[in-house]
Order: C-alpha cells, then structure tokens, then sequence
C-alpha cells in the first residue's frame, strides 16, 4: 500500500468533512472498510454483550510502518487519495482520513500493526485522541485494532444510545453486509455470550447467503447477473415469499462499499412487480460495478450514501436485472428434452382438456405436442437414460396424477421432489388479472350474449362510473345500455367467466370508481385488478378434477405465476427435504 500522508489543505476543502461516529455498529464498519482496503484474506470482529464497551477488529492485510501507524490517527492522514483529481476515481473503501483519528477521539484506542518490510510491530495507544504510548511489539503481518469506553468522554452521545439488543443487532448487520458483499473474504464474528460464527472464504454467493438465510434458502432463492450499458448487476435475491417487513434485510453494493440508496431500493422492489404486497420488502444482495466516474461516494460523513451521475439509467438496468431474474425464478415448467420453448404455450383450460381425455390421448402425447406446462412440472430432466424415460411415462398415464383439494381453499399436487400447494381464489385472480390487462391494452375480449338480459339497478355514482369506463368495459367482454334512469340491461358478459360472477365484478368495478387513480397506477390497471379479484374462483368453492386441472395449467402460463396482482403468493412449494425433515428422515 501507498504510505500514508497527510492531505494537501485544497483536497481537504472538497471532502465532505467531519467523520460521524455516533455507535458502535459505525466503529465495526470504519475498521472493517479500513481492513477490506488493506487487501486482507481474513477479517475478525468482536465485540462484547455492550458492544460500546469493546470492538476489537483484526485483519491479516498489508500492515503499516511505525510512521504509518502514527499518522494515521492524524486526522486526513490517508494512502487513498493524494489529489482532487482522485475523489473521480476512488476505488478504496475509505479515501478521507478522519476515521480512526475520530475513534480514537471519544475512546480508549489501541492500534497494533506491523508491515511485511518490518521485522517487528507497532503499538499505539491513545486515549481520547491523544497519543499515550508507542512500543514495539512481536506480531503476524496485519493490524489490530481495539476500541473501549467508546464515548466514555463525550456522555451526551452515550445517553443516545439505544438498548444493547439493538445496538447488536446493528453492529450484526454490518458485518453480515459485509460478509456477503465479500464471500471470497474468510470471516469470523463473534458477540460474547451470543454469537460466535467463522465463515470460510466462499467463490459462491449463493452459499454464504445461504449460510445467512438457511440452508433451504436455494429452494427460493435465486443468483443473477446481468449487464448493460457499463454497469454491472449481480447477487441474490430471496424468493416473494422471504419478503420481509423491512428493508434491513436489503444489501446494496456500489464497487464493494455498502450503501444506502432510494434509487437501488425503488428499481428492486419494481423489479419484483406485483409478487410482493405493498407492506412486504424482499430480500436480496445487489452488487453493482460501474464506471468509479459515474458514482460520488464524496456525499456524505459517514459514506454511507452515493449519487449516481445518471440515476435513471441505473435504476432501470437494476430494474430489468431483478425483474428477468424473477422470471427465472419462476418455475413456470421443465421442458421436456427437445420439445421446444414451453413458455409460448397456452392450454385451452377445462373444455380443452376434457376433450382429449375423452379422444383417448394420451399425457405423453399431450406433453409432446402441446407442451402443457403444468404437466411439464412431472417431466424428466434433461439428460435421462431410457429407463428413467419410461418410467416418467409410466407415472403420467392412468391414473392421473391427481390435484386434490384442501378445505375447499387449496389445491395440492405432486411434484417431482416434492409438493405444490396453490391458492385458488389467488391463483385464478393472476389468470383473470393477466387475460382482463391483454383485454384492456390490446384486442377486445370475447363477449358472451346472455339468453335474457341482466337488469342491474345502480346508484347515481355507478351510472356515471359506468358511462365514463364504458369503452374500458366494453374492452374486456360486457355489452350494456341504458334501461331506465337508473338501470342498465347488461347483455354481454366476458366469455371466460360465469355470468354470476361477471355481474358482481362489473358492480364491484363501478362502485371501486373512487379510488381510481391511487397509487399512480393507471385506469386499465386499476380495473383489471378489481375485475379479476372479483371474478375468481372464491375460497370454499368446490372445483372438480378438469377445474382443478384447468386451473393449474392457466395458471403455470402466465408471465408470473408467483403471486396474485396485490403481490400475495398464489402457491407454495414443500420440497422433500422439508417434509423429511419434519418425519425425522433426516
């Protein structure tokens, strides 16, 4: 590493000034940074059960000289940056130089180092920012730094403090931030009587969040990485059904520094679309590399914000890197070896299938020729032998895999490595919610005329509601007219509904009419979500076998099966390992 200097008074002016320590967990991160800088293979925190009282943080990187050592507590002393010209290039972590000059001020501060030019260490103690002793001391290549009484000489930030759970839930949070942004980094992390983890270098990200969220975590969760325009996107996001109620669960990353941004967290929760209800946050890692030029880490004290120079661009490459990577996600079918793209396939629902039941085909051939994508969950994988071949074929003949359902609410069904369980009344909103937006923004839907006309009285506000969403209406299959002053004679209906059920979503459409609007969606929007939550399939209806089948196989043909339009899951997935584990199997 480059020796440590101190800053040139004109560089100094145009650093935003005026390092914030104000709790233990921002202690963790200034010396975790200075570590990662160092070009350290193995980083050690400690803290104790009132981490205000000890933080020790060991690293086995470059090292400083004696000079280095003393220096560096100078406040901006720094081998990051020499000139102005370098705040437009910063690649390091830290780049100001105040850090462990404003540490040491409001605590008891020991420093011990040694470089690999030197034979022996050093050790610098300082208490309240002042230096009070400097020895030699025998050590391994790296630094070590222990921080105690932190603000014992400052009270009022003392008293500012919040209880010692939460301060290590903080402190916890860093560090799991950074162990994740840096699996290929050997951690360990220990809170006395609480924690005490070591985590081995990793190449893999998906296994060191796994390490974080589980084990089972690789049932849900989902690796990407995708690039455009010079900006690199990848990490791991948790599947809808990890979301949180917060966002503390969320790692953003801009060129290995942790940061706080409104754009990153804005351009993943789009990316997820409707999968999530409005109050639920996912979780995820969101590692980003640019262009040190198209971002300002010199924004803020603690460096914990960043200014994108073109924030739009950003968001929409973050965007379309989470919103493909849920769609990948989505286990919308395994194709069968040869058989073509099975996400262009379109089952014809419940009359369709009956229909070949009833020709004699057979589910292989259905498979083969049509690509169901619901019975593509039963498919073999790609490189099977002949025997695994016509067992699979075996398994899809008489008598059908069975769908059953559960209370009148849930549907069930086998799948290769274990069981799906669907919503229906979620499940038959997202078909309705994607065919009612085709409608809308595309062709007409098909109108179904009704035998006797379907008189429907409606308030003052409905008549006017009606006439405004009329072209809207008529769009997704109704045909109506006036009757009287305040009736209408309803008589078309969408074809794909039962008429029942297509006069209560047209009233249920109308009397919505107030809330058009909120939330920025647009009107196509706001009726298709009303519309499908109103026509579906409610809980306690009793479906039969060809409605359940029908019902699985629309479903696994949208665009996002995952989850209804208010970002509620329409299944669940129980692998076998789950249910082994819950017998005692394993």
């Amino acid at each position: 590493m480059p020796a440590i200097r101190i800053l040139d008074p004109s560089v100094i002016g145009k650093i935003r000034a005026g390092e914030v320590v104000d709790r233990p967990a921002a202690v963790a991160k200034e010396l975790i940074e200075n570590a990662l800088d160092a070009g350290s293979s193995l980083v050690a925190v400690h803290a104790s059960s009132h981490p205000e009282r000890l933080i020790r943080v060991q690293d086995d990187g470059a090292g400083m000289s004696r000079e280095d050592a003393l220096l560096a507590l100078r406040r901006h002393a720094t081998s990051k940056i020499e000139s102005a010209e370098d705040l437009a290039r910063i690649r390091s972590l830290g780049f100001r130089g105040e850090a462990l000059a404003s540490i040491a001020e409001v605590s008891r501060f020991a420093l011990s180092t040694r470089s690999r030019e030197d034979l022996t260490g050093t050790s610098v103690e300082a208490l309240g920012g002042a230096v009070i002793q400097v020895s030699g001391v025998g050590r391994a290549v790296g630094t070590t730094v222990v921080v105690e009484d932190l603000f014992f000489n400052t009270p009022a930030r003392l008293r500012f403090l919040r209880s010692r759970e939460a301060e290590i839930r903080v402190l916890s949070r860093v560090v799991w931030n950074y162990a994740l942004t840096y699996p290929r980094i050997h951690w360990r992390f220990s809170v006395e009587g609480r924690e005490d983890t070591d985590l081995p270098e990793s190449g893999d990200l998906l296994e060191r969040w796994q390490v974080l969220y589980g084990r089972g975590s690789d049932d849900g969760s989902a690796a990407f990485d995708h690039e455009a325009g010079g900006i690199h996107v990848s990490g791991v996001l948790g599947a809808p059904e990890q979301a949180r109620a917060s966002r503390d669960h969320q790692t953003f990353a801009v060129n290995g520094r942790v940061v706080a941004s409104a754009t990153l967290g804005a351009a993943l929760r789009q990316g997820y679309g409707n999968l999530l209800p409005g109050d639920r946050y996912p979780l995820a890692l969101v590692l980003i590399e640019v262009d040190p030029a198209m971002v300002d880490v010199n924004v803020h004290p603690t460096k914990r914000e960043v200014r994108f120079r073109d924030e739009s661009r950003v968001f929409q490459v973050v965007r379309r890197a989470v919103g493909a990577a849920m769609r990948r996600y989505v286990p919308v079918g395994i194709a069968l070896p040869d058989s073509g793209s099975v996400a262009e396939s379109r089952p014809e629902g419940a009359q369709g299938y009956a229909a070949r039941r009833e020709g004699g085909s057979s589910w292989t051939a259905e498979l083969e020729t049509e690509g169901s994508l619901m019975l593509a969950l039963y498919a073999e994988p790609a490189a099977t032998g002949e025997r695994e071949r016509g067992d699979v074929r075996e398994s899809l003949g008489e008598p059908e895999i069975p769908i059953w359902q559960l209370h009148e609410r849930y549907l069930l069904a086998p799948i290769r490595g274990g069981l799906v369980i669907v919503d229906q009344h979620a499940a038959h909103e997202r078909i309705l919610y994607e065919e009612a937006r085709t409608h809308l923004y595309g062709g007409t839907g098909t109108s179904q005329v009704l035998l006797f006309p379907r008189v429907v009285d409606l308030t003052p506000e409905e008549l006017d509601a009606l006439l405004m969403l009329e072209p809207h209406l008529r769009r997704l299959g109704y045909e109506a007219s006036l009757f009287g002053e305040r009736q209408v004679a309803v008589r078309g209906v969408p074809a794909s509904i039962p008429e029942e059920a297509a006069i209560d979503s047209l009233k249920a459409v109308l009397a919505s009419v107030d809330t058009l609007g909120e939330g920025g969606d647009p009107p196509e929007e706001h009726i298709a979500k009303s519309f499908a939550c109103h026509a579906a399939v409610r809980s306690g209806q009793i479906l039969n076998p060809i409605e359940r089948r029908a019902l699985f196989d629309r479903l696994f043909a949208t665009s996002l099966p995952h989850g209804d339009p208010h970002g509620r899951p329409t299944y669940v997935r129980v692998p076998m390992e789950e249910l082994d584990r819950r017998f005692g199997r394993r």
